[in-house]
């Protein structure tokens, strides 16, 4: 076998045999600043004037006002092996009549206010608040027959409005029925509904026709809330005044009360418009009618101005005449129709054919002047 070598024969050569003045200058100048870092740091290491180098006490005060955390309250203790017995308690504010020979509760109504709405409803409590939330009244029953559970609850909304705006978000699309001054619709295990300022979820623990029975049961007993069918509210309080546009599409355009919704904020998606009542026309499933009630005329102009100028993005200019502007959408070509009356703000949206916004608008104009006289 050949040998070849690995390694070359020939000693290396230095490329640069001397190392230039300037180098050895520049290290020794480095080295003498080492040095003199080193000396100034051991010799002012005590050197130490907490006046130089913190901030005045003055300064270090916090002005911050405490944060106050929520404490709960103390809740009485019930021995759950203990069988609660329904004559004892308070069912308040539900109707007696919730109970009967077969649905018995489980324990004590729990009531929740907007401190500690988080802790039965955690992600949902925002959306309740601000659509003017009173308190949570929360009622599990139980089934003496297959001991299926049913739990009950039944949210204060301060208003007509705070309840519609609650019930509206949840009945998008589905099919709402009316009884006895009560807007419903049954869900697989329960029902949704709402009557007056109340609004109430009913959710079993599994889908059967005995839960199904005891949901429409329930409408039927949450129409005692309804000063319509001769009662009143559990709570003794009355029902307020109805709300303006409730009134309006209701009471004098004859519109049914599960085609009206209330819309706290967010409007048309826009953050400056807010608290508006919409009612579905039929003229076209999305043609709505809707109507503000601002704080004074002026605001109302203002609040048309910032509409219009923003629904000129996706739409154009089709008239304007004695107040009234209308425009049409680019692509979708629905008319979107708006007016006022002194600080009311109304109109129509979705609407496939502008020729029936003036009939509307003539209802309207009459409806609130009979609301006047």
């Amino acid at each position: 076998m050949n040998r070849h070598h690995i390694f070359g024969l020939r000693r290396p050569r230095l490329l640069r045999p001397t190392i230039p003045l300037t180098e050895n200058l520049s290290a020794a100048l480095l080295g003498l600043l080492l040095f003199a870092l080193v000396a100034w740091a051991m010799s002012t290491g005590n050197d130490y004037d907490p006046t130089e180098r913190d901030l005045p006490i003055e300064l270090q005060i916090s002005n911050a006002r405490d944060i106050a955390i929520y404490t709960p309250p103390l809740k009485p203790w019930v021995d759950p092996a203990r069988p609660v017995i329904a004559g004892a308690l308070d069912l308040a504010p539900y109707p007696a009549d919730i109970l009967d020979a077969e649905w018995q509760p489980v324990g004590r109504v729990k009531r929740f206010q907007a401190a500690n709405l988080f802790e039965k409803i955690n992600g949902e409590a925002e959306k309740f608040i601000k659509q003017g939330f009173v308190e949570l009244a929360y009622l599990l029953l139980r089934s003496n027959r297959d001991d299926s559970e049913i739990a009950i609850e039944l949210f204060d909304q301060g208003d007509l409005a705070g309840s519609l705006g609650v019930f509206a978000e949840h009945a998008a699309g589905r099919n709402v029925e009316e009884s006895g001054g009560v807007s419903f619709f049954i869900t697989s295990a329960g029902v949704i509904g709402r009557v007056d300022r109340y609004f109430f979820r009913a959710a079993g623990d599994r889908g059967s026709d005995a839960i199904t029975t005891k949901a429409l049961a329930l409408v039927n007993t949450f129409s005692e809330l309804s000063p319509r069918a001769g009662g009143a509210p559990a709570d003794g309080q009355g029902t307020a005044e109805l709300p303006v546009g409730f009134a309006l599409f209701h009471q004098r355009l004859g519109i049914p009360e599960k085609d009206i919704q209330f819309q706290e904020e967010n409007v048309f998606q826009y953050d400056f418009a807010r608290q508006f009542w919409f009612a579905d026309a039929g003229i076209d499933p999305e043609a709505r009618l809707f109507l503000h009630i601002a704080e004074d005329a002026t605001a109302a102009e203002a609040l048309i101005n910032a509409l219009l100028a923003e629904q000129r993005y996706d739409y154009e200019d089709v008239a304007s005449q004695g107040g009234v502007s209308i425009l049409r959408h680019r692509f979708l070509k629905t008319y979107f129709v708006v007016t006022r009356e002194d600080q009311l703000v109304f109109g129509l949206e979705g609407l496939p054919d502008s020729e029936a916004a003036a009939d509307w608008l003539a209802r309207i104009r009459k409806g609130l002047s009979d609301e006047q006289t």
